[in-house]
């Protein structure tokens, strides 16, 4: 299999799984980030989580094709920068981060988005090729 492939069904996967749990326990989630939010290093811990995924997908899965595969390259790719930007800006978090009201319903209908992309790719992952 290739290491393309085996990427992309991950992240398809990965999806499904966070985007239900983005869906079923917004609250949560919300009780999870939100202390980043006020921290000085919640930057880092963001970069922490999204850098060394960003990465690995860009790494192993950098296909620029205009089909489904692009969408787990674009993700790679904002997963890879929102972590610099963590890093170099430790604290862009705080302005990006709603507060708690708005955060989860952002959290619910990001989940509901992530579920939909996820059965995308991985419809195109599994069946495809």
């Amino acid at each position: 299999m290739l290491i393309e492939i085996l990427i992309a069904r991950w992240v398809a996967v990965f999806w499904v799984v966070v985007g239900l749990s983005h869906v079923l326990h917004p609250a949560t989630w919300v009780a999870l980030l939100l202390p980043l939010r006020e921290r000085d290093t919640g930057g880092f811990l963001l970069a922490a989580m999204n850098l060394p995924i960003g990465l690995a997908i860009v790494l192993g899965h950098n296909i620029w094709v205009w089909d489904v595969p692009v969408i787990v390259t674009l993700a790679g790719w904002i997963a890879t920068i929102k972590g610099v930007v963590y890093l170099l800006f430790p604290r862009a978090h705080m302005r990006i981060m709603s507060t708690a009201g708005r955060l989860e319903k952002g959290i619910r209908v990001g989940g509901a988005v992530i579920i939909v992309l996820g059965i995308v790719v991985g419809y195109d992952a599994f069946f495809r090729r």
